[in-house]
């Protein structure tokens, strides 16, 4: 889904926020030494009056941002403040925001809120974003940690910044990135290289033009990708692109376009295997060939610029194949009633051709569709859903409602 970010108009005349939401319960991993009330509220860290004891954390305070039930919360304020804790813990609900200063945590940071950071060098022994933690980054940060784990949380890099992770997260290793969710509208900068995402909600979503995860050499760091694991998600959407550099399997669910776009080039084959998804809005998958194996599904709208093999699924609201289309004698072409399939080249086919409708407007007796454009046609649909009638003419498949 797409977001919108926007900097708050406080942020602006240099006052930094941080609000805090309702639900949720504060973690319990450490002995609060100074809890954050907001009492004072002018959302201040360095007012004493806005803690609990009211102090100012220092070195050795173990800092709790709890829930609370108005919107208010913890903030650094000035551009070159520091602020240097023993340890901190943001209890889901709660949040708070750091501006360009520094933070050096001793220990641990635990997120379960919402952590913003405008421009901030971060330091921690260790950084947990377990869900429904969120660190979203709104200007230039750097987080320097050897143990970044987002197992199961989001980390949202905003349109035209930069997030650099002086380590690699916990959640990848050799190469396979298995864990969290990883929302990059700018650019992501880790040391290390993605060849698989693995995990159930492991997710990447590369959602803008410019945005990238890149290495420590400022290369892409997804063009090693080769594998979109079970319960795995990628997206390339709002005019993003991705390039990887060999043959990618989908066993996951890939997403190519939304929005105003969004190109994902394989350069290799593109294969989805058993339980997968491709889902097409107004996007382009550019690969050497496109296969969809049996159990798995394409579908939606946008352009394939190669040629489809179709042992699963094939469901277009109006695709364009820019090859050939090829379908197989277990292999299915499933439409609702007014979409289309569009060919470039031959279309050579077996199997059903499933029609579906929209239950709000389904088609009266005598109305047709086309089902699908070609270069040219060979072989005719072997299977056809009850109740209509399916005709070639030259290049083309109409359907009419009996």
């Amino acid at each position: 889904m797409k977001k919108t970010h926007t900097v708050k108009a406080l942020v602006c005349a240099g006052v930094l926020l941080a609000a805090a939401f309702t639900s949720g319960n504060l973690a319990q991993a450490q002995t609060c030494t100074a809890t954050w009330t907001g009492n004072a509220g002018n959302g201040s860290w360095s007012t004493p009056g806005n803690w609990s004891p009211k102090k100012v954390p220092g070195a050795s305070s173990d800092v709790c941002i709890p829930t609370f039930d108005q919107a208010q919360g913890a903030g650094l304020d000035g551009s070159s403040s520091t602020i240097s804790v023993h340890s901190i813990q943001v209890a889901e609900g709660g949040a708070i925001l750091f501006g360009s200063g520094k933070v050096s945590i001793a220990t641990s940071l635990i997120n379960e809120g919402l952590i913003t950071l405008y421009g901030t060098t971060m330091s921690a022994a260790s950084i947990d974003n377990p869900s429904p933690g969120q660190i979203s980054v709104y200007d230039n940060s750097t987080i320097t940690t050897p143990a970044f784990s987002n197992p199961s949380g989001t980390v949202d890099v905003g349109p035209g910044v930069t997030l650099k992770l002086t380590d690699n997260p916990v959640q990848l290793s050799n190469g396979n990135l298995s864990g969290g969710f990883w929302f990059v509208d700018g650019v992501l900068v880790i040391p290390g290289e993605i060849t698989e995402l693995t995990g159930q909600g492991t997710g990447v979503d590369i959602d803008n033009l410019g945005a990238a995860i890149e290495n420590a050499s400022g290369n892409n760091a997804l063009a090693t990708l080769t594998t979109v694991g079970p319960g795995a998600s990628l997206s390339v959407v709002y005019s993003g692109t991705l390039t990887v550099e060999q043959a990618l399997t989908n066993q996951g669910v890939v997403n190519v376009g939304s929005g105003s776009g969004g190109t994902l080039t394989v350069n290799g084959s593109y294969t989805q295997t058993s339980g997968s998804a491709t889902n097409f809005s107004v996007g382009t998958l550019s690969a050497a060939a496109v296969t969809v194996e049996s159990g798995s599904t394409l579908g939606g709208q946008g352009t394939i610029e190669s040629s489809v093999t179709n042992n699963g699924t094939v469901s277009p609201t109006n695709l364009t194949v820019t090859g050939s289309y090829t379908q197989s004698s277990a292999a299915a072409l499933t439409e609702q009633f007014s979409t289309t399939l569009n060919v470039s080249g031959t279309a050579t086919l077996s199997g059903a051709l499933n029609i579906t409708i929209n239950p709000k407007r389904p088609p009266k007796s005598g109305q047709s569709y086309t089902a699908l454009t070609a270069g040219s046609i060979s072989g005719s649909f072997t299977r056809t859903t009850t109740g209509y009638t399916v005709t070639t003419n030259g290049n083309t498949i109409v359907v009419t409602k009996q």
